[in-house]
């Protein structure tokens, strides 16, 4: 049975070093590809960037702490937020420089279907607007809202090669990499829980973990700081 948990900052560091205590690497998700996907003891790190920006540093300051990185999801196209904003630019150019991995956080079919325009067409407008902004993002992630009108994977999945032809080695959702590593991520299900197991369960048993969080969700003393 899945427990609630306080989605504290301090809880998050406790799950980090627990990893390590264990003898897990702890990886971005552009390294855990590289390496070829490893089924063991290796712990991936990625945060989608959805709303709430100003709750980034704070997660990535615990990585940090921990002496990891982590991938980051951010989003060019319907975001409530613009990555070239004084304080989250910054924010994004000191992770990079300090080997945080960046991506792109898209729900371009989405958005094509709302402005009846090639989704193709869009994600090659965010693309090319990510990619001049920081350049060599290698991955994207698919967004999606909490109404689920217009899931963008499928169509991902069936334009890989197309896509792939934009300069992305990777899609977050690829089958190799939920092959070679459990998922988990925070969920709102009546409260805010872990979805399927916690991080705990699965570094217990020593297999690859892959937790996507989001930012705006974690906090220092409570949810409404």
């Amino acid at each position: 049975m899945i427990k609630a948990n306080t989605f504290t900052l301090e809880y998050y560091g406790s799950i980090l070093g627990l990893a390590k205590q264990q003898g897990y690497q702890i990886l971005t998700l552009e390294d855990f590809w590289d390496k070829g996907c490893p089924t063991t003891k290796t712990l991936v790190l990625r945060h989608d960037v959805d709303v709430k920006t100003d709750t980034l540093k704070r997660m990535l300051d615990v990585e940090r702490k921990h002496g990891c990185c982590s991938t980051l999801y951010v989003r060019v196209a319907g975001a409530p937020y613009n990555v070239l904003s004084y304080p989250l630019y910054r924010v994004l150019s000191d992770a990079r420089a300090d080997g945080f991995a960046i991506g792109l956080h898209t729900n371009y079919f989405e958005f094509a279907t709302l402005n009846n325009e090639s989704p193709l067409v869009v994600l090659s407008k965010e693309t090319k607007i990510i990619q001049t902004v920081f350049p060599g993002v290698r991955s994207l992630a698919s967004h999606r809202d909490h109404d689920f009108v217009h899931n963008c994977l499928p169509h991902v999945e069936e334009h890989w090669v197309a896509i792939q032809g934009m300069g992305f080695d990777f899609q977050a959702y690829d089958k190799r990499i939920h092959d070679a590593a459990e998922y988990v991520n925070e969920g709102y299900l009546g409260r805010l829980t872990w979805r399927n197991k916690t991080p705990e369960e699965v570094i217990r048993i020593g297999r690859s973990l892959f937790i996507m969080t989001h930012s705006h969700w974690w906090h220092e003393i409570h949810p409404f700081e």
